[in-house]
């Protein structure tokens, strides 16, 4: 009865430092059967920013445009024809642009009409900026998984798909070479693919698979869309992979209630690197699979190199957030009834946690021997939330229940950096513009983008606009500091993104060059050196000369999620 159970529900979810960005590619891979009727695919975009325009491309055509404010989440829906199921090229991507920062959830689901059926597979979508040339693949074998917790070799008609398969998708709107490195009979094997641009292969990856290496951006998803079960039911499983720079050496391996049997699985370019728990080195199985000293308990988990660590057992298949990683925010989407949180914070600031608006007071926390961390599990209510801490960066997995299996995954990180007032959605940016403005037409181009022209009022704002822009261009910038012509005194002038002045505000502080600013109404404006061996001056100037302007785009926190209407892919 045992094997009935296994792999009941599994998903693993990508994992970065922040997961938001304004391009993104990916594929539905095969669930169950492409003959199989009862299947659903979709896409949730949650906005950032504000007046945030998305479009969606699939078969490398622009389908559907939708628009966003800050903190809402639509659902895209997409054909069963979109699922990838035969092997070799397809034209089956999906790309996902936007004009602001967004972050895209994908969904499959399998649902026969009874609970005992129901499958969901979720995983969050890397933006493109997270992608890279180099991929370890985990060594996974269908047969070896069954057979190390049923304890038995596999019955016969769990080969029905015997293998894993790797969708790589090309990134870029270029031609890319792939090469797919292979040790087979104990020797290193390489095979070549051309992709062109936007589109994607799909191939069999068995346990011989080492890596995928390209020479422009790609996407890889390890997936197996029918992991046999007894009863004829089967299971697939998804998982965005991450480029080698996203690995880490240190992790918590959480204890997830109901969990009794789990396996780490570790992935390191280096064969020598090796897992250890207090000083204990870990030992792995033929296959590969390495033990837990206790499965009651979170455990502190080294590795001696860089490395990448899954957490298997027969219900879950989750990419464990290497302590190198943890961020301060986190976004959650859920698709289930019951929804869990499992969150992993320092014990001496365990406190300072929050989700959206609420401080959580009244969690129950476990200490995690021998480690400065603490876990707790958190109920949530509303299928998207987010979970911040004021103080220190944290983890967070998500957890569901479709009443009879468990599956989860890590939440969608989005800023590493702890706020003490909330979710910090976009860091505060100063950027240069391109084209060369008057004053007046520098204000109209900062607000256009949500912004303002940048206004140094302090010896702090000024040095974190000199780090932000960090140029040694030979030309001036526009600020927004200028001159009054009824007084001649020099004020900060701002403008909101709704054409509303905000109050003008006194001068303060000042970092005018040598001989600067010129007493005469000829220079009624400010402008700054771009040049960092000039310290970042600033000069009085003709508010009509043409200069770049210095915009200044404030932190954006983010706001309670609230869904707004489907969009569905005929």
């Amino acid at each position: 009865m045992f094997v009935i159970l296994l792999f009941a529900s599994m998903l693993s979810q990508g994992l970065t430092i922040v997961s938001y960005g304004k391009d993104f590619i990916t594929a539905f891979p095969e669930n169950v059967g492409y003959f199989y009727p009862y299947t659903s695919r979709s896409l949730r975009v949650t906005a950032l920013d504000q007046d945030t325009s998305f479009t969606v491309f699939y078969n490398n055509t622009k389908i559907t445009k939708s628009y966003l404010q800050r903190g809402s989440t639509t659902t895209v829906t997409f054909p069963k024809i979109a699922e990838v199921h035969e092997l070799y090229y397809s034209t089956k991507s999906i790309r996902i642009t936007s004009n602001t920062s967004i972050v895209v959830h994908s969904l499959s689901q399998r649902d026969a009409g009874t609970v005992q059926e129901k499958n969901i597979q979720t995983t969050v979508i890397q933006p493109i900026t997270n992608l890279g040339t180099n991929y370890l693949i985990p060594s996974l074998n269908q047969l070896d998984l069954i057979q190390t917790f049923s304890g038995s070799p596999a019955p016969f008609w769990s080969q029905r798909y015997s293998s894993f398969k790797l969708i790589i998708i090309n990134a870029e709107d270029t031609e890319n070479t792939v090469t797919i490195v292979k040790n087979i009979s104990a020797s290193v094997q390489e095979e070549k693919f051309k992709i062109p641009s936007y589109q994607l292969i799909q191939i069999q990856a068995n346990a011989s698979v080492l890596m995928v290496k390209s020479s422009q951006k790609v996407a890889v998803i390890l997936t197996h869309p029918c992991l046999g079960n007894t009863a004829c039911k089967c299971n697939m499983i998804v998982n965005q992979i991450l480029p080698t720079q996203f690995q880490g050496q240190n992790f918590v391996v959480p204890h997830i209630q109901g969990i009794t049997q789990s396996r780490l699985l570790m992935t390191s370019n280096d064969k020598s690197t090796s897992l250890s728990n207090n000083n204990v080195q870990l030992q792995p199985s033929p296959s590969g699979f390495l033990s837990l000293s206790d499965q009651t308990i979170s455990q502190y988990i080294s590795a001696s190199g860089s490395a990448s660590l899954r957490l298997i057992s027969p219900k879950l298949f989750i990419e464990l957030i290497p302590e190198n990683m943890f961020a301060a925010c986190y976004l959650l989407q859920f698709y289930s009834d019951i929804k869990n949180a499992l969150v992993i914070a320092e014990t001496a600031s365990k406190n300072n946690l929050h989700t959206q608006i609420t401080h959580i007071t009244n969690a129950v926390w476990t200490e995690i021997t021998g480690t400065k961390y603490s876990s707790t599990i958190i109920s949530i209510e509303r299928p998207s939330t987010y979970i911040w801490h004021s103080s220190s960066k944290i983890a967070v997995y998500i957890l569901e229940n479709t009443g009879t299996a468990v599956y989860g995954g890590p939440a969608i990180p989005i800023n590493d950096q702890p706020d003490e007032f909330g979710c910090v959605a976009i860091l505060e940016q100063f950027e240069v513009g391109n084209e060369p403005l008057s004053w007046a037409e520098s204000l109209a181009h900062c607000t256009g983008l949500q912004g303002q022209l940048a206004c140094p009022t302090s010896e702090d704002i000024q040095m974190d606009l000199a780090n932000m822009i960090n140029t040694t261009e030979d030309e001036e910038a526009w600020i927004g500091l200028r001159r009054s012509l009824m007084t001649t005194d020099w004020y900060w002038q701002r403008q909101t993104p709704s054409n509303t002045s905000l109050p003008s505000s006194s001068v303060d502080y000042v970092h005018w060059d040598d001989g600067q600013p010129l007493d005469s109404f000829m220079g009624l404006c400010a402008s700054l050196s771009l040049d960092q061996e000039d310290e970042f001056k600033w000069k009085s100037a003709n508010c009509c000369e043409k200069k770049r302007p210095v915009c200044y785009k404030p932190l954006v926190y983010l706001n309670p999620l609230y869904p707004v209407d489907p969009v569905n892919i005929p």
